[in-house]
């Protein structure tokens, strides 16, 4: 008697964990794809020739040659100030090539998704690019219909780092330091 009350709620709550933890590793599953989707665009955001999925490039295609320009940094600070000065929401230069090529390489890793890319703003003190991944969870329609109509929407950052640009401005500030320092010397 005791059994046929307790096995069918024993039951129901193993199903029950069974599906919540399927949930749960899907939810972790798109956190993990939309945050390496991050890491690879801010990775490969100071060359435009990078591979995504690699990071080579050839040597003909270093950032300073013949690829990006050697200013493009300065560049794309410009077209920001212009965006929000004028509210122009197309991206124009080096740095639209590569929202552009990031929007290509990106969905590949998330085919199942939507996923959008803000480019960082360069002329903060960490820039940093914005992924955000929507669509529909793989897991039943009993399940879905229960948690949130099963989709979901994941948001990921990624700083952009950029080692020439930190040599020249480390190389900036030794400099002129030292300029200043020697003429208070004097």
């Amino acid at each position: 008697m005791e059994t046929t009350l307790i096995f069918p709620g024993i039951f129901v709550m193993t199903i029950a964990l069974i599906l919540f933890s399927l949930v749960i590793y899907e939810q972790v599953v798109i956190y993990q794809r939309a945050h390496l989707i991050a890491e690879r665009v801010a990775f490969s955001w100071d060359n435009s020739y990078k591979d995504f999925y690699t990071g080579e490039f050839d040597i003909e295609q270093y950032t300073s040659m013949t690829s990006d320009g050697l200013y493009w940094r300065t560049n794309a600070i410009g077209q920001d100030l212009i965006k929000k000065v004028f509210q122009n929401e197309t991206i124009g230069g080096t740095s639209g090539r590569k929202v552009e090529r990031a929007n290509e390489e990106a969905p590949g890793m998330l085919p199942s998704a939507n996923v959008t890319i803000e480019p960082p703003n360069l002329a903060s003190i960490n820039p940093q690019v914005e992924v955000t991944v929507t669509g529909d969870l793989k897991v039943p329609d009993l399940v879905a219909d229960l948690i949130m109509n099963g989709s979901f929407e994941v948001t990921a950052y990624a700083a952009v780092k950029d080692p020439v640009e930190v040599i020249r401005m480390t190389d900036f500030i030794i400099h002129y330091g030292e300029k200043i320092f020697n003429a208070k010397k004097k």
